[in-house]
């Protein structure tokens, strides 16, 4: 099932880059919790629902413009998916340029997203999955 859920995570990436915010809202489960551990681009807390991620990026992408997400290193361990970004953009007000990775560690069940959570290190995210180096 770990390549399905790579494939899933993937079609939201592949979404969020067309913009289709109905297909990356499909592919989470009603209960869906996304927690920010990054606290790199303003702390967001833990949103929860896709009502709730929906509000959570609506507020960060206020802040930023110009964003851009690239796909980077994948790591599975059954339910669990581990995929580096690289984000570019710039802040909204002071044009201040991003350019960083960021390591989300994405849990599916039953072929939705039911759990996300972020980490500024690679390494945290793949610790959290049991995933060793």
């Amino acid at each position: 099932m770990s390549q399905e859920n790579v494939e899933v995570v993937r079609g939201i990436w592949e979404a969020d880059r067309r913009r289709d915010v109905a297909a990356v809202h499909a592919a989470y489960a009603p209960d869906v919790e996304w927690e920010d551990n990054t606290v790199l681009w303003g702390d967001w807390g833990t949103a929860r629902g896709p009502d709730g991620i929906r509000a959570a990026w609506r507020r960060w992408h206020e802040a930023f413009e110009d964003v851009r997400f690239e796909w980077g290193e994948v790591a599975d361990a059954g339910d669990d998916v581990v995929v580096t970004y690289r984000v570019y953009g710039r802040g909204r007000g002071s044009g201040v340029g991003v350019d960083q990775a960021i390591t989300l560690l994405w849990t599916l069940q039953a072929g939705k997203v039911v759990h996300v959570r972020s980490y500024p290190e690679r390494a945290e995210a793949l610790k959290a999955a049991g995933i060793r180096e």
